[in-house]
């Protein structure tokens, strides 16, 4: 099961790997994971965006305390900005799964029981 003390090495471990946002698949690229954020690199504009770590973790923070987490609540309480990104970027965890219609993460670690 993925924990907070967990989340930040498997951020890194998406470095290079190209992810897609959940709702339009546009590509980008996780181009640079160090201890104050990621960088990364979207295919379509080339123009790079900076995830703060501190945003990232509050949001796996959100979606482990609640174990669901919208695109919207992403959107309205941690980045409005870079809400597809940092969705993409908590959707390519372990643990993770994903609606499309809306956007809904849901996290499967430590159940009980699964559907």
């Amino acid at each position: 099961m993925l924990t907070s003390e967990q989340l930040w090495p498997e951020i890194r471990s998406l470095h290079g790997r190209e992810l897609r946002t959940l709702v339009y698949g546009h590509p980008f690229e996780v181009a640079v994971p160090d201890e104050g954020g990621v960088v990364l690199s979207p295919v379509v504009s080339g123009k790079p965006r900076c995830i703060p770590r501190d945003t990232l973790e509050e949001a796996f923070q959100a979606l482990y305390e609640r174990r669901e987490l919208t695109g919207l609540e992403i959107a309205e309480e941690f980045s409005s900005f870079n809400a597809p990104y940092v969705a993409a970027l908590l959707a390519a965890l372990p643990d993770v799964a994903v609606c499309k219609a809306p956007v809904r993460l849901m996290f499967m670690g430590n159940q009980l029981f699964y559907l």
